[in-house]
């Protein structure tokens, strides 16, 4: 799987939820990237959470908060934050 298909996604990590961060600000810069991007590139990072989500592969989804945000992730933690993101980039599909 080639991870460039997923560089909203990095950069929602690098730019919104760095490295300095705490998981529990997740939520709410979720919310602050929702209200600031353009449409097109939340449509994109819609699309990249919804293929991460249906891949469920941990080894995927380190490699891309690695190398694509430069940030490493707990395989549990990566799975919890797709899911999170997922959930709240989709709750308009509910």
């Amino acid at each position: 799987m080639n991870i460039q298909e997923f560089n909203t996604i990095g950069y929602f990590i690098k730019h919104y939820f760095n490295w300095s961060m705490n998981y529990s600000d997740l939520e709410s810069c979720i919310e602050d990237f929702l209200m600031r991007e353009r449409k097109e590139d939340i449509k994109s990072f819609k699309k990249e959470i919804e293929t991460l989500y249906l891949l469920n592969n941990p080894e995927v989804i380190r490699e891309v908060f690695y190398k694509l945000g430069n940030r490493g992730i707990p395989t549990n933690k990566g799975l919890d934050m797709i899911e999170l993101l997922y959930m709240r980039t989709h709750e308009d599909k509910k």
